[in-house]
């Protein structure tokens, strides 16, 4: 199968550490695994690093557009250090043309975010569709997609399965700001539409999670078109 991975970056990172090297260990033994069945391009988030930095240069005026820019080069990075740790290679993907041409030459391609304005997932959605991908994987810090924020709201229920439909009323008016986009963002859900990938959201923690879901086990909230 092809598949693509999102990696967010609090997974990577946590408050108290630009690095969660104990996790980054035990994802990297599991897409090792992966590699000898599937190929795979996994897309990386920037993370608490990023989120810092962000904060700074908007304290400073610096518009939305610079700070995801800013949040950009963090994902990189993040992505060079994964591709490292790995054994990938010291090339990072900064355009889909890139994708397109390592993808011919390489089983796992690690890459950052591509544009401002744009989230993570929404480059993973692209990627998946570039690529013609049989599966999309949103690895998170939260079990599925909830009701509500359940960070926020400890009554929220976890979903199992939703339709694009029903996931677009939920995130309609979410904000849309730089080192701030949600779970799912609605330009994501625009391209898993037109391109009618599966998908599911999945806790990345423990990482094993993700060879649950290319399993297909009852494990996250699969998306569906209808």
């Amino acid at each position: 199968m092809k598949i693509v991975i999102k990696i967010g970056g609090h997974l990577l990172s946590t408050p108290m550490s630009i690095v969660d090297l104990d996790y980054v260990r035990e994802l990297a033994s599991v897409l090792e695994d992966i590699k000898r069945k599937h190929e795979m391009i996994i897309v990386t988030g920037g993370g608490s690093l990023s989120r810092f930095y962000i904060d700074a240069l908007r304290k400073r005026g610096i518009n939305e557009a610079l700070c995801d820019l800013m949040g950009i080069e963090i994902s990189r990075l993040n992505a060079l250090f994964l591709s490292l740790f790995i054994g990938g290679p010291i090339k990072i993907p900064n355009t889909v043309e890139d994708v397109l041409d390592y993808s011919s030459r390489r089983k796992i391609i690690v890459m950052g975010g591509l544009q401002p304005g744009q989230s993570t997932t929404t480059t993973a959605a692209i990627i998946a569709e570039t690529i013609k991908a049989d599966l999309l994987i949103i690895a998170t810090n939260v079990e599925g997609i909830y009701t509500r924020d359940p960070f926020k709201d400890p009554s929220a229920k976890k979903i199992d399965e939703i339709t694009i439909d029903q996931l677009k009323e939920m995130f309609r008016e979410k904000e849309v700001k730089a080192g701030t986009y949600p779970l799912i963002d609605y330009m994501t859900l625009r391209i898993l539409e037109r391109a009618k990938i599966p998908a599911v959201v999945v806790n990345g923690r423990p990482p094993m999670n993700i060879i649950r879901a290319i399993r297909g086990e009852n494990i996250g909230t699969r998306i569906r078109m209808k």
